[in-house]
């Protein structure tokens, strides 16, 4: 059963010649009602295999595929469709080699005032400085790539389709060596005070003394850092989740999701159709 087979048509004119034509109403939208979901008895959880399509999904518990579409109805997170369907163990790995290849640099931003206490410089910041899109190279590495994102709040800026240069990837790292960042667009620079892969820098800092590592909430909410804004948290008393780890996560977490209980698929496939119509 095609999913759109559910849907009401109505006549539209696509040439304005007067002549009208069916098409599927594919604006309808209907909700699973929260009464039925919040059964128990109506649902239940399944985990989705590593690789598995909702078609194949379908036909492992319902012994068709026809009703892979009841997924992403009753999944709130699968309303944006397959986009967020969770990636097998292969394509996530893809998936990092071609979104997170290259560097993130981080740098120490700091005011500069004159004798009056005015400010003339934050230095070493990155709001408003480099273009997106120009290529940046490291004053002392030689690395060089494209500036394909800056992250204001992380105070990130992310490099990729990075040449290594004669002293390899770009240089970050306050207890050893940094390194100018140079825009060869802009002519605008800082110099670099932390440097990561991009796949494993930090996606978001959280609180090493609030959410679940005391048992207040059970999250570990993305909060600013001292580094990246004054004043803000402390880097002691802070942790980070790298890129690869929360993308790891979110996957895993999808990866789990409501299913209609198979003695009741008719019923909710019927329930849909009639509400659809109306």
């Amino acid at each position: 059963m095609s999913f759109f087979k559910l849907f009401p048509t109505q006549s539209y004119d696509f040439n304005r010649d007067g002549i009208l034509q069916n098409v599927i109403d594919i604006y309808r939208s209907v909700r699973a009602e929260g009464t039925f979901i919040d059964n128990v008895a109506a649902y239940k959880l399944e985990d989705i295999r590593n690789g598995e399509r909702p078609d194949i999904m379908s036909q492992r518990i319902y012994g068709t595929t026809d009703y892979y579409w009841t997924f992403f109805v009753i999944n709130e997170f699968l309303h944006d469709g397959l986009a967020v369907w969770p990636m097998s163990q292969e394509d996530l790995q893809e998936y990092y080699a071609n979104e997170f290849n290259g560097y993130a640099i981080n740098t120490l931003p700091s005011i500069t005032r004159n004798s009056d206490l005015g400010i003339t410089d934050y230095k070493d910041s990155i709001a408003n400085r480099f273009t997106i899109g120009e290529t940046v190279v490291g004053s002392i590495s030689g690395a060089r790539g494209t500036l394909t994102k800056k992250d204001l709040d992380l105070n990130q800026l992310v490099i990729q389709d990075v040449t290594l240069g004669s002293g390899g990837g770009f240089i970050g790292d306050p207890s050893n060596a940094t390194e100018n960042i140079i825009g060869e667009t802009s002519g605008d620079f800082v110099a670099t005070y932390r440097s990561w892969k991009y796949r494993v820098a930090p996606h978001h800092y959280y609180s090493l003394t609030q959410g679940k590592f005391n048992g207040v909430d059970g999250e570990d909410r993305p909060i600013s850092v001292a580094e990246n804004i004054p004043g803000a948290e402390g880097m002691g008393n802070t942790g980070y989740i790298t890129n690869q780890s929360y993308l790891e996560s979110l996957n895993f977490k999808r990866s789990k999701i409501r299913i209609i209980n198979p003695k009741y698929i008719e019923q909710f496939v019927e329930d849909f159709e009639e509400l659809i119509n109306v």
